[in-house]
């Protein structure tokens, strides 16, 4: 009996530890797999190599695996929304849309890291890093050679995501910074699909 209580004392006083120890990719794993979907405001900012910053804002929502609406509302609108299946990309100004397959558009992308399936190690090699303005980090890198991005960094705590930056292979960078963030809170159907507006010149890939 002292020996069984002996035992369970030590395996209670293991836990913290073991927690503790638990890597950042482990813990990015984590939040994704309790994330059924997901709603927030975000700030994007642009940085090219060589030029003017950009600075547009919207909201997002998404529902996994594979479902998402990413609208942005200003300087530029423009709507990306995936039913799963196919996403669509519109721009009202140039009434312009472009179709393609979701395992396309999603393969090795920002936007599979949040709608995906989790399988990250599928698509990216993943490290820590150290931690950064208050967040925790880790670095993605697409296995990919012909993906748009060259290094992924989310930013977290232990409780939501709230960072995302983005290297190209052109020397520019993206940071997104998401706020309101509510999450596995249900969502309508209808935000994810879409029917072009009439007129509209549509583009397939």
């Amino acid at each position: 009996m002292l020996m069984r209580r002996f035992i369970a004392s030590c395996a209670l006083l293991l836990l913290p530890c073991t927690a503790a120890l638990a890597s950042n990719v482990a813990k990015l794993q984590q939040y994704l797999s309790e994330t059924r979907s997901l709603q927030a405001s975000f700030v994007q900012t642009v940085s090219p190599k060589n030029g003017k910053v950009q600075i547009s804002n919207g909201q997002l929502q998404l529902v996994r695996p594979g479902k998402f609406r990413w609208v942005y509302n200003k300087p530029f609108p423009q709507e990306i929304i995936s039913d799963g299946k196919q996403v669509w990309l519109y721009d009202p100004e140039l009434a312009q849309v472009t179709i393609k397959s979701v395992g396309k558009a999603l393969e090795a992308s920002p936007a599979a890291i949040l709608a995906g399936n989790n399988q990250l190690d599928a698509s990216f090699n993943s490290k820590d890093l150290p931690p950064r303005d208050g967040l925790q980090w880790v670095e993605l890198s697409p296995k990919q050679n012909d993906s748009s991005f060259a290094k992924i960094r989310l930013g977290f705590t232990d409780k939501e995501l709230n960072r995302m930056e983005l290297d190209d292979h052109f020397g520019q960078s993206t940071l997104i910074q998401m706020q309101q963030i509510v999450r596995n809170k249900a969502i309508p159907a209808h935000l994810f699909t879409f029917t072009p507006p009439a007129g509209s010149d549509i583009i397939r890939e």
